[in-house]
């Protein structure tokens, strides 16, 4: 059975309509403002999205990459310094 992790955002759209733009994807599982505030850090170069999920297979966040790899993913409360460390690694300083 192929499961849906995220169907639609906080602001009506789908995930998908995301990658459209060639930059990576803040997903956010639980509208951490840590997170979102972190997203800012690299606007130019991520998008955050807050998601309602049904199931979120116990994920609070993840980051993807433009081509739609995970490049941070968590399953606690997240830490700043985790996923800023992971911004950095794959998006450069911001």
């Amino acid at each position: 059975m192929r499961r849906n992790l995220a169907r639609d955002g906080a602001d009506g759209t789908r995930l998908g309509e995301h990658f459209e733009g060639g930059i990576g994807l803040l997903l956010d599982f639980n509208t951490d403002a840590t997170l979102q505030t972190l997203a800012g850090r690299w606007s130019d170069r991520i998008v955050y999205v807050a998601l309602s999920v049904t199931d979120p297979l116990g994920l609070t966040a993840l980051l993807l990459t433009p081509d739609g790899f995970v490049a941070w993913a968590s399953d606690t409360k997240p830490g700043a310094g985790e996923a800023a460390q992971a911004a950095a690694r794959w998006f450069g300083e911001a």
